[in-house]
């Protein structure tokens, strides 16, 4: 059974970050770029949400890690290392903390 909770914050990861990072990415690789931030998403998020709801990592380290292999996958995507470590970040802040307001509050 999926977890109501997990579903509506991962609906809203791919809502604030897929369109976020496609919309900054450059425009060749645009369609690469939408692609691979879902697919990504769909293995990042799950595996972050056990990790902090089983207590293996706190929020901060679960953040953190996310960043990193996203902005290695992006850049993989687009050939743009610190573009991708820059954007990961961005987006990954922008939807914890809609995702804190919207969903912890």
């Amino acid at each position: 059974m999926i977890d109501l909770l997990w579903a509506k914050a991962f609906l809203l990861t791919l809502a604030v970050e897929v369109p976020l990072l496609v919309a900054l990415a450059p425009r060749e690789r645009r369609r690469a770029v939408a692609l691979m931030a879902a697919a990504t998403q769909a293995l990042t998020h799950p595996l972050a949400w056990i990790a902090f709801h089983e207590g293996v990592m706190g929020w901060w380290s679960v953040e953190v890690a996310v960043v990193v292999v996203e902005a290695v996958v992006y850049a993989s995507a687009t050939g743009r290392k610190r573009w991708a470590l820059g954007l990961s970040l961005l987006a990954n802040v922008c939807s914890a903390a809609l995702g804190v307001w919207l969903l912890e509050s």
